[in-house]
């Protein structure tokens, strides 16, 4: 949403509708560090400039969502490796979704495919 993508706008209706409808929106503290590395990475590869990278910036910090320590990290590790990562930043979404007896929506296409083989509480949004 922040950078443009060209998913942009069908995830920024899809947030939109599930604030209105009441839902909380919950993710990691590590969402915002994440945001700040794909915003970077634009700017370096010259896709935006500074001025949209504020700009971004200040919808994501406007935006409702709660913002969570990452408190069990033994299950993040168990997550990603289930997930046969490497990382375990994609394990520490997921492994809020499960703390929250939740589902994690993501547009990642093989985070979705390897969690809904382990059967992970992970959907990928369709846009």
């Amino acid at each position: 949403m922040v950078t443009a993508d060209r998913r942009a706008e069908a995830v920024g209706r899809h947030v939109q509708v599930l604030a209105e409808s009441g839902e909380a929106l919950h993710a990691p503290r590590l969402l915002r560090y994440e945001v700040a590395n794909a915003i970077t990475r634009k700017i370096v590869a010259g896709e935006i400039d500074t001025a949209d990278a504020s700009r971004g910036w200040r919808q994501i910090v406007a935006m409702p969502i709660v913002l969570h320590e990452l408190d069990d990290g033994p299950a993040a590790i168990g997550i990603a490796l289930r997930l046969r990562r490497e990382s375990a930043y994609d394990a520490a979404y997921v492994a809020l979704a499960q703390e929250l007896d939740a589902e994690l929506l993501t547009l990642d296409g093989p985070l979705a495919r390897n969690a809904a083989s382990i059967d992970l509480p992970v959907r990928l949004l369709q846009v």
